[in-house]
């Protein structure tokens, strides 16, 4: 017979081998993304805040980048698993390039969340002003560098773009004087606008082709997609189901995003309206024609890469409804 002293001897070693097993029972995924506060880049975020990514058994680590090469790089080099709202482009270069990288879902399809500014006491009232002008973008390879350019092809002129960096630091370089117009997305530079500091001269959903152009994606690593596949497929999942949590809960979600970034309500209502839900959909990648020929024009490859090859480059582990 087990007396009481037993039981309880036998019930603490059970509870000290449960334990351990459940302290370590998350998946740990590492997370780079692009551009600290804006809508779409905080739905890991408001996944973490909701509890969602721990209900699927995952323990994300997300680190803010500037953007650009500076998010891919790190999925190259191994210090992050995903790579969330990289440029198109820029991500077609480095595939070409050999870079062990892969398209795991779309991040954002058209580019209505883009405008570039100039102050409002300038004479820069539009893009067609800017021939010549300096214009700034966040980094090399980015959705903001891709959409200035074709801003510019549009109305054909010809600037000298800058790497601007984020949107704080681009602000800063247009407000003293050492760029005259800088990209900006919402929330940031709307209380400007409001205050008649400056003026919005060019949005990207002014160039129609990007309406149906997935202009961000996001990206794994070759490694991590093959040894530890059922993990980024279920990230991918839970990433998804944040996103329809987003928008079946807009006053919870609206105030996460508002609290994140010290904002009024009104103004973060305001940048909602920016992102409608369809422009977040994981799938397709579209318009990837257009894109290919962007990367060659915009010498992010040196030769064509045709649409078969370059379908090497998207592993969708996760599509919803399928």
């Amino acid at each position: 017979m087990i007396d009481g002293k037993h039981i309880g001897g036998l019930l603490a070693l059970l509870a000290a081998l449960v334990l351990p097993f459940n302290a370590t029972a998350a998946d740990k995924v590492k997370v780079a993304i692009g551009q600290k506060g804006l809508w779409d880049t905080l739905i890991v975020h408001q996944g973490l805040e909701q509890g969602i990514f721990k209900k699927a058994g995952l323990d994300v680590e997300a680190t803010w980048t500037r953007g650009g090469a500076e998010t891919l790089q790190a999925v190259i080099t191994g210090s992050a698993d995903f790579a969330l709202a990289n440029g198109i482009t820029g991500v077609i270069g480095a595939y070409a390039k050999g870079a062990p990288v892969r398209i795991v879902g779309a991040q954002m399809t058209g580019a209505s969340d883009l405008f570039w500014y100039a102050k409002a006491d300038g004479p820069v009232r539009g893009m067609k002003d800017l021939d010549g002008k300096t214009v700034g973008y966040s980094r090399p390879g980015s959705s903001s560098h891709l959409v200035a350019l074709a801003l510019a092809d549009a109305v054909g002129v010809k600037p000298r773009f800058v790497s601007s960096g984020d949107v704080s630091g681009t602000r800063v370089q247009v407000m003293s004087g050492q760029i005259d117009a800088g990209w900006s997305a919402p929330p940031f530079n709307l209380e400007l606008v409001t205050e008649g500091k400056i003026r919005i001269i060019a949005r990207g959903g002014d160039v129609a082709s990007l309406n149906n152009q997935t202009v961000r994606v996001n990206v794994a690593g070759v490694k991590f997609l093959t040894e530890r596949r059922d993990v980024a497929r279920r990230f991918m999942q839970t990433y998804a189901d944040t996103i329809d949590w987003m928008y079946r809960n807009t006053d919870a979600s609206i105030a996460f995003y508002a609290k994140f970034n010290q904002l009024p309500m009104d103004v973060a209502k305001q940048a909602f309206a920016f992102y409608p839900k369809q422009g977040l959909a994981l799938a397709p990648i579209a318009g990837l024609q257009q894109s290919l020929d962007q990367a060659l024009e915009y010498k992010n490859i040196d030769k064509p890469l045709p649409v078969k090859d370059a379908q090497g480059m998207i592993d969708l582990v996760y599509q919803p409804g399928k």
